[in-house]
């Protein structure tokens, strides 16, 4: 899978992961492993789908799953 991806674009997503910082990286990782876990800050999502967006389809469904989630929780 990494070999049909464009060099360029891998050093970008390395570059915007790498800024994200360990605490937000770790609660995008917890969304990925168990989109139904309540055990992370929704801000560090947000924060993560501002800045990953676009960069990959798997990445965004489930950023964009929690979130959606978590807004139906609040209402």
């Amino acid at each position: 899978m990494l070999h049909e991806t464009d060099a360029g674009d891998l050093i970008d997503f390395a570059k915007r992961w790498a800024e994200l910082g360990d605490a937000v990286s770790e609660q995008v990782e917890q969304v990925v492993d168990d989109p139904e876990t309540d055990e992370v800050n929704p801000a560090a999502i947000e924060l993560a789908r501002s800045r990953l967006q676009g960069l990959n389809e798997g990445l965004d469904q489930a950023l964009d799953g929690y979130l959606a989630r978590h807004r139906e929780e609040e209402s």
